[in-house]
């Protein structure tokens, strides 16, 4: 497949790389359709995010077609259509079932219970609920800004 791969600060690539694999019960493959760079992206390729390792695939939001779920994985099946937003969560803590799962304890860097993510392996933590399904947009409500 392919994927924009960093190889140094202001390289980065379209490289071919290896199919992703399940590695863990609450992982789950989405094949992307659509995806954009985002500012945390861009502070990797500048150089002002430390720790980057050569190699590391970036990109972390896009909308896809689920290809495979780990045995943990629930509500999600092959072929759902999913949103993969910036954030992710445990959808356990008392601010993700209030519907902040921005403010997750679990999942958050600077959360109590969580150490940051490590650059090395960037995947969510297992039954991470980052993926949502995706809605006809008529079911979207209008924003009201």
């Amino acid at each position: 497949m392919k994927a924009i791969v960093f190889h140094g600060i202001g390289d980065i690539r379209l490289d071919d790389v290896k199919e992703p694999k399940i590695k863990d019960d609450g992982d789950a493959i989405v094949r992307l359709t659509a995806s954009a760079i985002c500012g945390t992206d861009l502070h990797m390729v500048r150089g002002t995010m430390p720790g980057m390792k050569p190699g590391t695939i970036l990109g972390h939001e896009g909308v896809g077609v689920i290809e495979e779920v780990g045995k943990a994985v629930t509500g999600f099946q092959r072929g759902d259509r999913v949103v993969v937003p910036s954030t992710i969560c445990c959808g356990r803590c008392s601010y993700c079932k209030s519907g902040y799962q921005s403010q997750c304890d679990n999942a958050n860097p600077n959360g109590p219970r969580r150490a940051p993510p490590s650059s090395a392996d960037p995947r969510p933590p297992a039954r991470s609920t980052a993926c949502r399904r995706s809605s006809p947009a008529s079911r979207w409500p209008t924003p009201r800004w």
